[in-house]
């Protein structure tokens, strides 16, 4: 809190253009943020830990959040190692990439041409399995993971391979796939699955003649990743954090016993902070060519096994993946043209968790899309909270200057009821927010949307269709609240 107090006087005697020539530090400001959102997302009491690191033009921060056991008093730290599940694919897709690059491979190639044996069953209507499609989880198979592979699976899973080693491997995977049927065109159809990415490993390994674990070691020394490594088919994998599963069960390890390319990566938070700097500082052309928009379909957008990418109005192109487990939640976000990125790890997996982790990886981000101006409304929250009056008229005070602050107080209490309402679960608080909004701006129709949203939330119907209409009659092309009133009418009239 006396951080809080020093940070807004210290704006407030820039803003009143004293004498004093000091401005803020932007990214100091920041970064307290940052750490203030990981400490109310831990306050839901859904995730044990958090590890956090941002980027944002040429500036970094990093810092861990909580216990990696409840009840006890084990920080995270530099040295802790994550299971990051399917964040393992892009380093097969970079590989891929270097590969296409060195002229080694070629994304149209029909993928049999690097197998052995008899894989005539490897198309449909003539049109065969290729590279590209294995990076695109557009492989066209009727069931996407082969019978005895998800046999091993589910019992790994069960815990029944946690001290012994797992009886499958890569050669089982291709005996296997002589066997699978298509029933999509290849590059047509979306269907995520971890059989691409390790055929592509499988490639990749005739390709150079060179197991793929030599691949990726060279590549992880290359960035200086020396803390990151496969966890195996093993019974004495080095040790990784606890993670725990929706049940609050300490999860299994998630060994892999193929070649390491679809999940089982191990790394420490600064490792992983080193991919991130390299993907948005470097200028080695596999980033571009890793990044190459390769397949696009109505509700994704894919690259060498990048997921996400797209283009928007205001942060400019970006790319992410994300890796989930049955006990780990990881995300990593990069955007090249407004050079920030982001990563954020809890080692819990559960609906719950996970909702509040997404919460958090987004408001992390509109913060960074936002830098060098700071969220205000962040930044007072405690004060609205207390006195909204008083944070009104502190808000107004520092918002005089543009240069540093990023909002309109109508949007920041928005913002803040949706945050109370979603994120903090306090309902009521929310509306009283909301209440505040619309009686300051009551020509807003967008704020008596959101209180009619949040009497809706709570089953209070009346109230809700009062605001909604409220809200539809300030603007009559409120397509919201034209459904809600529709939805609540109908509602009303089963009664």
């Amino acid at each position: 809190m006396k951080k809080l107090i020093l940070l807004i006087t210290a704006i407030i005697i820039l803003s009143c253009k004293s004498e004093i020539k000091t401005e803020p530090k932007p990214f100091d400001q920041l970064t307290s943020l940052m750490d203030n959102y990981a400490k109310e997302s831990l306050n839901n009491g859904n995730i044990n830990s958090i590890a956090l690191a941002i980027y944002r033009d040429g500036k970094y921060y990093h810092n861990y959040y909580g216990a990696i056991d409840k009840g006890a008093q084990n920080l995270p730290n530099d040295s802790t190692h994550y299971e990051i599940a399917s964040i393992t694919k892009v380093f097969a897709g970079s590989l891929a990439a270097k590969a296409v690059l060195e002229k080694k491979i070629d994304l149209d190639d029909d993928i049999r041409i690097y197998l052995e044996g008899n894989y005539s069953n490897l198309e449909y209507e003539n049109t065969p399995i290729t590279i590209k499609n294995l990076l695109t989880h557009t492989i066209g198979l009727k069931q996407k993971t082969p019978k005895g592979l998800k046999n091993v699976m589910s019992k790994m899973n069960n815990g029944d391979y946690e001290n012994s080693l797992i009886d499958y491997d890569i050669n089982n995977l291709l005996s296997e796939l002589k066997t699978v049927e298509l029933n999509k065109k290849p590059g047509t159809f979306y269907n995520y699955n971890s059989v691409g990415p390790e055929l592509v490993a499988y490639i990749l390994q005739q390709a150079y003649n060179k197991p793929y674990k030599k691949l990726l070691e060279d590549f992880l020394n290359e960035l200086d990743m020396n803390n990151t490594y496969l966890q195996e088919n093993k019974t004495d994998n080095k040790p990784v954090i606890n993670n725990y599963t929706s049940q609050g069960q300490l999860a299994y390890l998630g060994k892999n016993p193929l070649l390491g390319a679809a999940y089982g990566l191990v790394t420490t938070l600064p490792d992983l902070s080193k991919f991130m700097v390299f993907q948005l500082e470097s200028t080695n052309p596999l980033i571009k060519e890793s990044t190459r928009v390769l397949f696009e379909d109505d509700d994704s957008t894919l690259g060498y096994l990048w997921q996400d990418l797209g283009t928007a109005k205001e942060e400019g192109f970006f790319y992410s993946k994300t890796g989930t487990s049955s006990g780990v939640q990881s995300g990593l976000l990069l955007c090249p043209d407004s050079n920030y990125g982001q990563i954020i790890i809890i080692n819990n997996n559960s609906e719950a968790s996970s909702n509040d982790w997404g919460n958090l990886f987004n408001t992390v981000e509109k913060d960074l899309i936002k830098f060098p101006k700071i969220n205000l409304k962040s930044i007072l929250k405690s004060e609205f909270l207390k006195d909204i009056d008083q944070a009104c008229v502190q808000f107004n005070s520092l918002n005089k200057d543009e240069k540093y602050f990023n909002t309109s107080l109508p949007s920041a209490l928005n913002s803040l009821g949706y945050e109370l309402l979603y994120s903090n679960r306090d309902a009521s608080k929310a509306i009283e927010i909301f209440e505040y909004a619309t009686q300051k701006y009551p020509k807003s129709f967008n704020l008596f949307d959101s209180l009619g949203e949040a009497y809706f939330s709570i089953g209070d119907n009346n109230k809700a269709l009062v605001n909604y209409k409220t809200s539809l009659k300030l603007n009559p092309e409120n397509v919201n609240a034209e459904k809600y009133i529709s939805e609540i009418s109908r509602i009303q009239s089963q009664k």
